[in-house]
């Protein structure tokens, strides 16, 4: 097929008033041909038909090339009367406002495609625990031709397990016939496993089981002091309010008061199999496992006692 190479695609600065202007001196005549509002081209080049319909004839004529695989290309309202006007047909734009978006048909691969592939070979490669991959951005989306399949290859996979780093060639649609090829550069960021809360908590309420969420997150987006064990947070109570869906530091939480100054407390006393109880006033406040002076009622000793829950504390002396 013989290509016509308009220059539609470098329009000079033409007033649109002429174009304008032509229409009113057509009258405004009825039209048999009529302009698509947008195309997707599947070959390398534009034809007439594909931006006019109801054409007479001459729909397959060529009139230069297609924009790349993926991308779009817009034609306004002066560019579209100069190719009007240069094949004689019977259009005009209605308004400046006139204007058809022309896309090329491709075959995508996007980021995350390519990114599964990578943690599943990284893995091979013997990259311990789970992880995240990163690239500099928009640099890994590969746009073929519409009519190759949707497939790639990976080369020359180098791993640094010092620095996190990976390296890696990529030929789409494969190593064979490498239409596209991809050198990539990005990033290993290892993920861990975090305790969160699933709705926003309060200073004084206490944290249970079922107000922990397990999510991952990466390691070096981490405080130091993050909680890394549900264990670790439950029955703890917030120092302050502690927000839903964010990672809990040992900082923002504390082991809640269970016994209070002068509330009364049953005294256990355990020796081998001997186990004695008495009962008790607590002379300080504290925490499951706090060590705190509780006097025995019974005798009015004062001793020292842990607490170990709710009005309940443990001597190692009677």
């Amino acid at each position: 097929m013989k290509m016509l190479l308009f220059p539609i695609f470098y329009p000079r600065l033409t007033a649109l008033a002429l174009a304008l202007g032509l229409y009113l001196y057509f009258g405004g005549a009825a039209k048999a041909v009529d302009l698509r509002q947008n195309a997707t081209i599947e070959g390398s080049v534009i034809t007439l038909g594909d931006i006019f319909y109801n054409l007479p004839g001459n729909g397959d004529k060529v009139l230069g090339p297609a924009p790349r695989p993926g991308a779009d290309m817009v034609l306004n309202a002066r560019t579209l009367l100069r190719v009007a006007m240069a094949l004689d047909l019977p259009w005009r734009p209605v308004s400046s406002s006139d204007h058809i978006v022309l896309r090329r048909a491709a075959t995508l691969i996007s980021e995350d495609e390519i990114k599964e592939r990578l943690l599943q070979s990284i893995e091979k490669e013997g990259y311990q625990g789970q992880f995240e991959l990163s690239f500099p951005a928009k640099s890994a989306e590969i746009i073929l031709p519409a009519d190759q399949e949707p497939t790639f290859d990976l080369n020359d996979l180098e791993v640094n397990t010092k620095n996190d780093h990976f390296s890696v060639t990529i030929t789409a649609p494969n190593s064979i016939n490498p239409i596209q090829t991809l050198r990539l550069v990005g990033s290993i960021h290892p993920v861990v496993r975090v305790p969160v809360l699933k709705d926003t908590i309060r200073s004084g309420s206490i944290i249970r089981n079922n107000d922990i969420d397990m999510v991952s997150m990466r390691a070096d987006t981490l405080n130091h002091n993050v909680i890394l064990k549900a264990e670790d947070l439950i029955g703890m109570t917030p120092r302050r309010m502690v927000y839903n869906g964010k990672p809990v530091t040992d900082t923002d939480v504390e082991a809640p008061q269970i016994i209070g100054r002068g509330q009364s407390v049953t005294v256990f006393f355990r020796q081998g199999p001997l186990e004695l109880t008495a009962q008790g006033k607590a002379l300080e406040s504290g925490a499951k496992g706090d060590l705190i002076r509780v006097v025995n009622t019974n005798s009015s000793r004062t001793l020292n006692a842990i607490i170990t829950g709710e009005q309940e504390v443990r001597v190692q002396t009677f």
